[in-house]
């Protein structure tokens, strides 16, 4: 059988790809099992520091409708596996970039906004597409777009089901960067690798913290006195500290 997920190494990023492209990559258990243990294994891999996520000519065309006959226990825990993979590049210590081509739509559109950073090009489309097969948006959508849009122009996306080329996602922020055809895996794993270069810990507990938001300002504060008091004591603030001095790139190394 041909595997859902194929994984390639370029020194500490690796490039997670979903392998289902004659359905567009379309979401369906096997991809959804393949998805969520390849990105809760990598967090484990200390060798990895940063991923990208990567569908080749289209991104992901939402999930399999062919699935929706499940039962709804089939379903609850199909919805359970996919969370997984959610949680992980939403509050794993991996920077997640998404390489966006072609089109994005329904849970798609979901695991291109879980990630911290997307990149597309010219042919990239999006849609949060679930109200026109009668769902509701799923795999953290509601809680990511508000995040990168605000709440007003969530809902129009959310419940107008509109779709959104790639200038027009740009300007709304879907998109943070938009490059020519063809080049986003490149510039996806060029951002990945500055991010494998910045501190572990200083990434991990950032997306830790902002995958709690909206707190409190005193939760907020509570949690950097807590995250700081422990990174002052890494050899990678110490090598931070002595590259700045001596006016030289620092080489993390998550110590």
């Amino acid at each position: 059988m041909t595997e859902p997920v194929l994984i390639e190494h370029r020194d500490n990023v690796a490039i997670v790809t979903l392998n289902a492209p004659e359905k567009r990559n379309a979401l369906g258990l096997a991809l959804y099992r393949g998805l969520s243990q390849t990105l809760t294994t990598l967090q484990d891999d200390p060798s990895i520091r940063a991923l990208v996520l990567y569908g080749g000519k289209h991104f992901c065309a939402g999930g399999d409708l062919s699935a929706l006959d499940a039962s709804p226990l089939a379903m609850r825990e199909a919805m359970h596996i996919g969370h997984r993979a959610v949680r992980a590049l939403v509050g794993g210590r991996l920077p997640a970039v998404a390489a966006v081509s072609g089109s994005a739509f329904g849970a798609g559109f979901s695991l291109a906004m879980a990630c911290d950073f997307v990149i597309g090009d010219s042919t990239t489309t999006l849609c949060a597409a679930f109200g026109k097969v009668g769902l509701t948006p799923d795999y953290g959508l509601m809680w990511t777009l508000p995040q990168r849009i605000g709440i007003g122009r969530a809902r129009e996306l959310l419940m107008l089901c509109k779709q959104v080329g790639a200038e027009e996602a740009l300007s709304m922020n879907l998109l943070d960067r938009l490059i020519a055809p063809g080049a986003t895996l490149d510039a996806a794993v060029s951002l990945a690798k500055e991010l494998a270069a910045a501190p572990p810990g200083t990434i991990a507990t950032t997306k830790a913290m902002l995958s709690r938001s909206p707190l409190s300002l005193d939760t907020m504060l509570a949690w950097e006195a807590d995250t700081q008091s422990l990174l002052a004591r890494t050899r990678d603030l110490a090598e931070g500290i002595r590259a700045f001095a001596e006016r030289r790139p620092p080489s993390f190394r998550g110590e």
